[in-house]
């Protein structure tokens, strides 16, 4: 009969190769994904990568570093001031690649919208990303960059788990029960590898060109040799050449970025926590030089050579001289925005800060952190307890997570007081470290349970729920946000029925070559607006032959007197489909909501004039010189063209002085009501100028345009003067509806004899010459005459 200790034995080996198992599905589920994000991600649409791409270049091209001047930018930006190791390597590894194409795949789009996932679009910060990119030249280099970040990120992974089995002792040494039930798989360390290989940005840096998965990986492994050593010394001295070890991690950290400094205090409190333990000062000295010693010979020399090139040992004045300093000092008020844009960037925002995932999605994550965070004193109260009997000592190497993670935090404050932009993987350092922990305390709340409920809970499977969300986030990024973004506007088979069709060709000539953009139809919903809206506007545009220059489109929103209350530029498809990409003959549907800015006074309603067109990219610096306009049979258009129009009501409706208000509430045809006159408020001199103020109320939809009247009749009804306009010039009656309310101001004179002057008011068609009034429909009780209502009268003296 098989002893208990070898059926003991039996199922942990069972359970550790079904780990493994597991460990190796994760680490290929991460690589897929990662390669997945390499390819869908066009060239240089990750933060900074097109600087991080720049100094690779520059060095594989063999030069020497660069030399930052901080009114000179260089094609590495601010990047050029970043410790060096991880674009000598990349540049190593790339310098074969003929590169000259460079230029041709780095045109940056100018109306590109950076670190505001809320605008709409241009989330393409190259102008041609929706282009296909085949793998050569420079984006050959770029991938290659890219695919040796995401081996750092297997890295990571791997080092992640190494160290979560120095905490997590407890799954390795104590072998399960041996029941008819499956024995328990899901080790704690497996689940913090498997947040930390499923969190969206993680994924997404690691599949980028960029230095920060160099200095993740070394600060994770260094992280984790560190906790080796805290936990070898219970059982034995540590050896020279372990320091050693140490001092060498701690020299590439440090020529990663500068975020790797920060392990040097940490790698200092182990020393002083041993050498306190073991009452060992000598030990302070000895591991002291073989730390400092290894880290010097690799990293000190770029420091040094900060400090002749700068005056600056670190280089930070040039990065932040190029990066965007912080202007104003930060208040608490304006940290909440910040800290919500680092929580945002830690779980996932793509592309340049401006792909936000589905809202809940954060919200989830967040509460799920914030338990976990609670749950820290229940899971140490466990694991103190747990330590006399396992002797595995997690107490101290979580000390260790904790005190880098205090550290990742201060030095991440630092960056945020200094510099603009809270950028989440600036913490990835220590994400090894904070996901062991948030594991750690989740774990303390599910031992609360009772075994039956965990059994109902599926155990430890329920600490995979977060990831497994955030592993569909990505699917989610890959499969409908990435191509919504950046993938080029499927065309139209023809213009459809409810488009009002426009007869508009835009013309330029450059450097002798003529270009000719047809715009066939548009869509401006007829809704009324206020500011702070955005109006739907939808453009069928056409090229009939290959166009040769990239042409920003700008739609603006105008006013009577021209001025702005409305305005769009990009290039179309929101920065998608650059002209220079439009195949000839096909039609493309473009749809902007334009952003209502401007205020609208309250007098009336304003019906804006809708003026679009498109920009001379080779004037657009000097002034933005909309280029001609004509009509198909080739009639210039001198004015805008305005090719629609648009209907804003003001925030408030207009006030209006009740005292000198004469009240009339008389309707004319149902749709109209004159609701008030404000009368002179004291006699006129003859030929004195006036202004009468007329308030009109909108019961309805006025079937036309009507234009009002104001008419003086002396005491024997004879015309002593008068003034005819549109009750609102700036809004036609044919545009109103119930609830509008409109002030009117008629500029009159005064009858040049003394006497008491009638004045009387209506509506008459505007096409109509006065003949067709607008009859009254209810009187109020006033005298009214053939479409007309007396209201008052002044008097002349």
């Amino acid at each position: 009969m098989q002893s208990v200790t070898s059926m003991h034995t039996h199922v942990t080996y069972r359970a550790q190769q079904l780990e493994r198992r597991l460990l190796g599905g994760i680490l290929a589920l991460f690589l897929g994904i990662g390669l997945w994000y390499s390819l869908a991600v066009p060239p240089f649409e990750t933060p900074d990568e097109l600087f991080h791409y720049g100094f690779v270049h520059h060095l594989a091209q063999g030069n020497g570093l660069p030399i930052q001047q901080a009114e000179v930018e260089g094609p590495w930006a601010q990047e050029g001031s970043q410790a060096p190791l991880y674009y000598w390597i990349v540049g190593r590894l790339t310098a074969w690649i003929d590169q000259s194409d460079f230029a041709q795949l780095s045109v940056r789009n100018p109306r590109a919208n950076i670190g505001d996932p809320l605008f709409p679009g241009n989330k393409n910060f190259m102008l041609y990303s929706a282009a296909p990119h085949p793998l050569r030249g420079a984006n050959l280099a770029l991938h290659i960059g890219r695919w040796f970040s995401l081996l750092l990120g297997l890295l990571t992974i791997v080092f992640t788990y190494a160290t979560a089995r120095l905490v997590f002792t407890d799954d390795r040494t104590n072998p399960p029960a041996v029941t008819r039930h499956k024995p328990q798989v899901l080790s704690l360390a497996l689940i913090a590898v498997a947040w930390v290989a499923a969190l969206p940005q993680f994924a997404f840096i690691s599949a980028s060109c960029s230095n920060d998965s160099l200095i993740i990986a070394v600060s994770v492994i260094t992280l984790y040799w560190l906790a080796r050593i805290v936990r070898t010394a219970y059982v034995r001295p540590i050896h020279d050449w372990e320091w050693l070890v140490a001092g060498l991690l701690l020299g590439l950290a440090a020529l990663s970025k500068l975020q790797g400094l920060g392990l040097m205090p940490l790698a200092g409190l182990v020393v002083v926590w041993l050498a306190i333990r073991r009452r060992d000062w000598r030990l302070l000295l000895r591991a002291g030089l073989w730390l400092a010693l290894p880290a010097l010979i690799v990293a000190g020399w770029w420091y040094w050579r900060n400090y002749t090139l700068y005056g600056d040992w670190f280089g930070i004045s040039h990065l932040l001289a190029n990066n965007g300093q912080r202007g104003k000092q930060l208040t608490w008020r304006s940290f909440g925005g910040e800290f919500r844009g680092l929580r945002y960037s830690f779980w996932g925002i793509l592309g340049w800060f401006n792909l936000l995932l589905p809202g809940w999605i954060y919200g989830v994550l967040d509460g799920v952190t914030l338990l976990a965070l609670v749950g820290w004193p229940l899971a140490w109260w466990r694991t103190e307890r747990n330590e006399k009997y396992s002797h595995s000592h997690a107490s101290a190497v979580l000390r260790l997570l904790v005190s880098w993670l205090l550290i990742a935090l201060a030095i991440l404050a630092y960056w945020i007081y200094r510099a603009t932009g809270s950028q989440g993987r600036l913490f990835f350092p220590a994400l090894s470290a904070f996901m062991i922990l948030l594991v750690w305390g989740l774990e303390g709340w599910r031992m609360l349970l009772s075994r039956r409920w965990q059994q109902l809970l599926q155990g430890r499977a329920l600490l995979l729920t977060a990831p497994c969300l955030m592993v569909g986030a990505s699917f989610y990024t890959l499969l409908v946000l990435l191509p919504a973004s950046y993938g080029a506007p499927k065309p139209v088979a023809a213009l459809p029925a409810d488009a009002r069709p426009i007869d508009v060709v835009y013309s330029a000539t450059i450097d002798g070559v003529t270009d000719e953009l047809y715009l066939l139809g548009l869509e401006i919903p007829p809704e009324r607006y206020r500011r702070g809206e955005r109006v739907p506007v939808t453009l069928y545009l056409q090229a009939r032959a290959p166009l040769h220059a990239d042409y920003q489109l700008f739609i603006q929103f105008l006013d009577e007197t021209g001025r702005e209350v409305g305005n769009l530029t990009t290039h179309p498809a929101w920065g998608r489909n650059p002209t220079s990409l439009w195949q000839p003959g096909v039609i493309y549907r473009d749809h902007y909501p334009v952003l209502v800015e401007g205020e609208i006074d309250a007098r009336s309603p304003l019906l804006a004039r809708a003026y679009i067109g498109f920009v001379d990219p080779t004037t657009e610096k000097s002034g933005r010189f909309p280029i001609t306009a004509r009509t198909s049979d080739g009639v210039k258009i001198t004015e805008g063209p305005f090719l629609g129009h648009v209907a804003i009501s003001p925030a408030q409706p207009p006030t209006v002085d009740e005292a000198h208000l004469h009240r009339s509430e008389v309707q004319l045809g149902n749709v109209i009501q004159l609701t008030g006159v404000e009368l002179p408020a004291s006699s006129l001199t003859p030929s004195a100028p006036f202004t009468l103020t007329v308030v009109w109320d909108g019961l309805g939809s006025p079937a036309t345009d009507y234009t009002a009247f104001v008419h003086l009749a002396d005491a024997k009804g004879a015309p002593a003067g008068g003034f005819d306009q549109a009750p609102a010039p700036r809004f036609p009656t044919s545009y109103w509806r119930a609830g509008d309310r409109i002030l009117s101001h008629f500029p009159l004179t005064a009858p040049a004899t003394p006497g008491s002057y009638a004045v009387w008011i209506g509506l008459y068609a505007a096409d109509s010459d006065g003949a067709l009034r607008l009859p009254i429909t209810a009187d109020a009780g006033q005298t009214t005459g053939d479409g007309e209502v007396l209201v008052g009268e002044i008097v002349v003296q």
